[in-house]
């Protein structure tokens, strides 16, 4: 094992700058850093690493390899945009961009992005599930880099399509012209005086225009914190807004951004937006006014596409990626649980230590990370004999949301199951899926994708899956997930 090393981490600004600690040492490649920083700190957008340079008056320079820094270094973080990305790409020439997850795999895989399923039509749906098809994760203790490669064509993006995730610092649009005058003469006043301004219905209604269409560039039912950090950059952006008698300065334009993206989204709906839409009641008949009445049953490819369009991060590998990546941190932590809890993980992962197929490893994490967090794993995953088909169905019907597991007579956790399927609201929209893990992750992104809250019986299991694994808004982390984060990484 390398020394543990620690790093300093400049972001942006030299008044931004955290502690890095690497307990296993430097990481052997600038990926790997990458992916360690965007972990620990749960950074979002992209961004390239700088270091300082010795033989150049300590100035920055690009980061190519992780021999050219060591214990102490200062490395900074350029976040890129999309302008960015594109001129290095031209830069690279015949040359993919490319980003390496490994995963298990009895052969190499090279899949490019799920393309948007508005701009497809059914064959290419088709052409994309044998990419993502059963086969594509079969069972193998071998492990391969998996590699997303982004074409050289150039993309088009419709108004209706994610360009990005949530970005680590949210930056304020440019408001129409006569806004930005106003603003202007109002900071410059608020710089010389400290006089604030009372914006007119006028301006007020094209600050919060602005502001809506730039939050829905990324998500289209933003968070609190997401609004929260929306409002305090509108008045770090533009002072005179500042709010007196309010502890933050912002929380009237968080209320304001709040109802504001109601509106929007209802303006959109009546308009046709896909995404809207199909979280309109009014698009179910009488009866039908939950979540998931009168919804298609999906394949598997829309799922990961209709995920990647929303979080611009595809689900399957990535998810698969990381939970591989994380086991053995996840096991060290599962050992040193007590109690009642630590005898239960100890017979799940006894299972996984005697198999050698990656997909009962894998069920068995998940199903540990249930049991860690206290939460009932039956209530999630039901499992049935095949002898039982008719008590299968009959308990499946009754499932609000979780997954069945059909096993043949007298098989074992150990044994590959006859079948596993999705079911929301007794319905099942999933079926013959090849492994416990593969079902969970198709869950989770249907719950994400389909704005569906977690269920409160599991939602540590599912928050963890969300803020550490696919390191979807991780900034803010309840204190259980924290506290196994810390656990993980100690």
């Amino acid at each position: 094992m390398s020394r543990p090393a620690i790093l300093r981490i400049v972001f942006g600004g030299d008044d931004d700058a955290r502690k890095l600690a690497l307990n296993t040492g430097i990481p052997k490649s600038v990926d790997d850093l990458v992916l360690e920083i965007m972990t620990v700190f749960g950074v979002t957008q992209k961004f390239r690493l700088q270091y300082k340079d010795k033989d150049f008056g300590n100035e920055y320079i690009n980061l190519m390899s992780t021999s050219q820094i060591e214990d102490r270094d200062t490395l900074r973080l350029i976040f890129l945009t999309t302008d960015d990305d594109s001129s290095m790409q031209e830069t690279a020439h015949d040359a993919p961009a490319c980003s390496t997850f490994p995963v298990p795999s009895s052969g190499s895989t090279c899949s490019s992005d799920t393309p948007n399923l508005s701009d497809v039509n059914a064959s290419a749906i088709d052409s994309v599930q044998i990419n993502l098809s059963d086969d594509s994760f079969c069972s193998s203790s071998e492990t391969v880099i998996l590699t997303f490669c982004s074409s050289a064509e150039p993309v088009v993006t419709s108004p209706e399509s994610r360009t990005s995730s949530w970005p680590q610092v949210f930056v304020v649009p440019r408001f129409s012209c006569s806004a930005e005058i106003q603003l202007q003469r109002a900071d410059t006043e608020f710089s010389n005086s400290g006089m604030l301004i009372i914006p007119p219905p006028k301006l007020r209604s094209d600050i919060l225009e602005g502001m809506a269409e730039e939050i829905f560039r990324y998500v289209a039912y933003p968070t609190d914190s997401q609004l929260d950090q929306a409002a305090e950059a509108l008045i770090n952006a533009h002072p005179c807004l500042r709010e007196k008698g309010t502890r933050t300065g912002h929380e009237g334009w968080k209320h304001y951004l709040k109802i504001k993206m109601s509106n929007f989204r209802s303006k959109l709906n009546k308009i046709g937006h896909p995404e809207i839409s199909v979280n309109s009641l009014r698009n179910k008949r009488r009866g039908q006014g939950k979540a998931a009445s009168n919804i298609k049953k999906p394949r598997k490819a829309e799922i990961n596409a209709e995920f990647l369009r929303i979080t611009t991060v595809p689900l399957l590998s990535n998810f698969l990626a990381q939970l591989d990546r994380y086991t053995v941190n996840l096991h060290k932590v599962f050992s040193s649980k007590g109690g009642a809890s630590g005898q239960k993980i100890s017979c799940i992962m006894a299972i996984a230590d005697k198999c050698d197929d990656i997909h009962i490893k894998r069920d068995c994490v998940i199903k540990s990370l249930c049991v860690y967090f206290n939460e009932d794993v039956t209530t999630l995953i039901r499992e049935f004999e095949d002898c039982n088909l008719e008590e299968a169905e009959r308990a499946i019907s009754e499932t609000t949301l979780g997954l069945y597991v059909i096993r043949k007579e007298g098989a074992g956790a150990e044994e590959e199951p006859a079948d596993v399927g999705v079911v929301i609201e007794g319905v099942q929209l999933l079926q013959n899926l090849q492994s416990v893990s593969f079902g969970f992750v198709l869950l989770f992104g249907l719950i994400y994708a389909l704005n569906l809250s977690y269920p409160q019986s599991h939602k540590f299991t599912f928050e963890f899956c969300q803020k550490v694994l696919m390191n979807l808004d991780g900034s803010k982390l309840s204190p259980k997930v924290q506290a196994l984060k810390i656990k993980m990484f100690q």
